[in-house]
């Protein structure tokens, strides 16, 4: 790359990160300081973290133990990521139990009418991506009463949209739909996390058939309980890795960047007076002059992320992918994406595009359908059909007309003899529409 360019770029992106990772890094503190409960594992996190940045400023190379932690930390998301979708499934369950139990308002529409309006809804835009996403949203709430078969059919379906692509696109939906369908789970999910293992075995053994009014009520709190732990500890473990990220950007531009010595200095010392605290656990508040140079770094990151934004990559190559600054500087790109867990680039990785062909897309979904058989022949038929609508919400659109939609709205509806469970969906529908139709 051009030496001129390169330094340009990595001086703005080092001035932004800087200014995040002070901001962020104190909002980090603060966090950590009111909250009562901690993970051992955050702590540990950030007691690492906290090494890596006194290591950094005492001048040593800290880029492969902050590369390390970058990918431990988006492991323990990908572990709460999967509780999350385990937690979904039961949710999904649970809700169309409700009524069992709850004298609850009917909506009023008979299936007709109410396909009607859905399709409707469906229809009122001209945006396609809004018209798909409504439609998935609309798939992932009606209620499921498929054969395996037609089920597998209609996943294959949506699937072969995948032909003719790059086969790194079909991977990472089948990965997503592995997860999400609890058929392949990662590694370590109990190790660290024994709460919210204990409540997932709890619904994975539990007796829906049989449940009563107080069963359902302490399954409810109980999910609520683990969805709120885990919105608190992700939240915790994205906060890090943004973190992280903007560590990663000074270590990456830092030999290029040229940056006042005194702006340096200043960026330096409020996070060392952060670090020191943070080593201390010293949560007490800071000093008044601390906020004062809070305030003068208002407008900083828009400034020089807009000066990043003015310096463009060249296209990536097979021969732009053997420099070593061009690979860092897409890397940096990554960082900046505002993607928490952006994968990142190898140097001298070559760029390989091998498509997809029928064949292959059988081979993968034929995978994909034993595991599936394996988790639907240990679950029961309400988490069945959980899993079903979760996976047929997450596919591309198979659907090649309106009618057809309509007709499978109408067929989902009518073919659900459960009215309480019917009317559910409908009241989750009507929400849906509701919140979409506020937003336009």
């Amino acid at each position: 790359m051009e030496t001129r360019l390169l330094k340009k770029q990595m001086t703005a992106a080092y001035q932004y990160s800087y200014v995040r990772l002070v901001l962020n890094y104190y909002t980090l503190f603060e966090t950590i300081g009111e909250k009562p409960v901690i993970s051992e594992r955050i702590i540990s996190c950030c007691g690492q973290l906290n090494g890596l940045l006194k290591e950094h400023f005492s001048g040593k190379d800290v880029e492969e133990e902050l590369l390390k932690l970058r990918r431990d930390i988006t492991h323990e998301v990908e572990i709460l990521t999967s509780y999350t979708d385990c937690f979904q499934i039961y949710e999904y369950v649970l809700n169309r139990m409700e009524r069992k139990f709850k004298t609850l308002p009917e909506t009023g529409f008979d299936d007709e009418s109410f396909a009607k309006r859905l399709t409707e809804f469906v229809t009122d835009t001209k945006e396609t991506a809004v018209m798909n996403g409504r439609i998935r949203q609309i798939i992932g709430q009606l209620p499921v009463r498929l054969t395996k078969q037609k089920f597998f059919s209609l996943v294959m379906e949506g699937l072969s949209v995948y032909i003719g692509s790059p086969k790194e696109s079909l991977q990472d939906m089948m990965y997503t739909l592995s997860t999400e369908s609890m058929a392949k789970l990662p590694l370590g999910m109990e190790e660290g996390h024994k709460d919210f293992f204990e409540v997932l075995e709890q619904f994975r053994h539990g007796d829906y058939k049989t449940m009563t009014a107080e069963g359902y009520e302490e399954a409810a709190a109980k999910l609520a309980l683990a969805c709120e732990g885990l919105t608190d500890e992700s939240g915790l473990y994205i906060m890090l890795q943004d973190i992280i990220n903007d560590f990663c950007v000074l270590v990456f531009a830092k030999p290029e960047a040229v940056i006042d010595v005194k702006e340096e200095e200043f960026y330096s010392s409020m996070t060392g007076e952060i670090l020191e605290k943070f080593r201390k656990e010293d949560y007490s508040p800071v000093k008044d002059d601390f906020f004062d140079r809070l305030t003068q770094l208002e407008g900083r990151q828009e400034a020089y992320y807009e000066r990043y934004l003015r310096a463009e990559l060249p296209e990536e190559s097979d021969e732009w992918n053997k420099n070593p600054d061009y690979v860092k500087a897409v890397n940096v790109d990554k960082l900046l994406s505002g993607s928490s867990f952006v994968e990142l680039k190898e140097a001298g990785k070559r760029v390989e595009t091998v498509l997809v062909d029928r064949s292959y897309l059988e081979e993968k979904t034929g995978e994909y359908f034993k595991e599936l058989e394996e988790v639907f022949s240990v679950v029961s038929r309400p988490v069945a059909r959980a899993i079903m609508a979760k996976v047929l919400s997450d596919l591309p659109v198979y659907f090649n007309s309106i009618d057809e939609i309509k007709e499978y709205i109408e067929g989902s509806l009518k073919s659900c003899l459960d009215e309480a469970e019917k009317e559910t969906c409908k009241e989750l529908l009507e929400e849906l529409m509701d919140y979409e139709n506020k937003l336009v």
